[in-house]
């Protein structure tokens, strides 16, 4: 057996009853329909104990579903209402989206059937773990590192003093946010651009003086006022936006990531959606 056999193979699940019936709920939710089998395959219990545990489920909530003699299995009834879970179509589709990655393994997602799915994925940028480590340890510390790192805005490499006190991600690669003692501010360094790591000392940077980081600002998004009616009710329903209007709370450090991937950091005629109260903000510094 290789390595990927064992991360992606079932291991027994000692998981109680209460986890089993949110299973049972969970595919009648998403497929409309379940069987004993299934949740004795799932958790590696007999289908005798399977059997107990929607006797459970029609106790608890015997308006949910309906056994079909026909195919022999239960049936979400048109009085469906979940128990157990809070249903979220967000965290399905991020669930089928894990399955066609394979960053969620099918030993651990409830989904049952799975409709034909296939994501468009960005090329990955591998973080090496010898660059990552003494940054993550850094950032812990409170200690400051000296690397080499390959900034877009210079030619070549440099090597500099930086104080580390955060990471994030701002849609497609991640990134450290760091005081940097070569430019006497705090700044975005991206991970895959680290060169090497050549030591660390006591650091007196204090993460809090980063106001960039540490202040939340408020983005207004609206349809753009050149669409039809029909058009603008199609963007507020996309968007979920209530009163015409979608707020969106977010650090000041990471504005111009949020407006660069909706594509609305400048005006343009032929966009859905535009950044209502662009005019509070200057323009934000880009990343290294």
């Amino acid at each position: 057996m290789t390595d990927t056999d064992i991360e992606t193979a079932p291991r027994p699940r000692p998981w109680g009853q209460d986890r089993r019936l949110e299973f049972i709920e969970f595919r009648l939710l998403w497929d409309g329909k379940i069987n004993r089998g299934e949740v004795a395959e799932y958790f590696n219990i007999s289908v005798q104990q399977a059997s107990l545990d929607f006797a459970k489920y029609l106790d608890l909530a015997k308006q949910n579903m309906e056994y079909d003699r026909h195919e022999k299995v239960y049936r979400a009834t048109e009085h469906f209402k979940p128990l157990f879970l809070a249903p979220d179509t967000q965290t399905y589709l991020n669930e089928i989206q894990g399955l066609a990655t394979g960053t969620i393994s099918r030993a651990v997602s409830f989904v049952g059937h799975r409709p034909p799915c296939d994501v468009v994925t960005l090329p990955v940028r591998r973080v090496r773990i010898e660059l990552l480590l003494p940054i993550l340890w850094a950032i812990r510390d409170g200690t400051e590192i000296d690397v080499t790192y390959q900034s877009m805005g210079s030619p070549d490499p440099t090597r500099q003093w930086i104080a580390p006190h955060s990471l994030a991600f701002d849609g497609s690669r991640w990134h450290t946010r760091a005081w940097c003692h070569g430019t006497s501010r705090f700044r975005d360094f991206v991970l895959t651009r680290f060169q090497q790591v050549h030591g660390r000392r006591i650091s007196s940077v204090n993460p809090q003086d980063d106001t960039d980081w540490q202040t939340f600002v408020v983005i207004d998004i609206e349809p753009n006022p050149n669409l039809t009616p029909g058009q603008r009710d199609s963007v507020i329903a996309d968007f979920g936006m209530q009163d015409g209007r979608l707020s969106k709370t977010i650090r000041r450090s990471l504005v111009s990531y949020f407006v660069r991937h909706l594509r609305i950091e400048a005006s343009q005629e032929s966009q859905p959606i535009v950044w209502a109260n662009r005019a509070q903000f200057e323009d934000s510094r880009d990343d290294q």
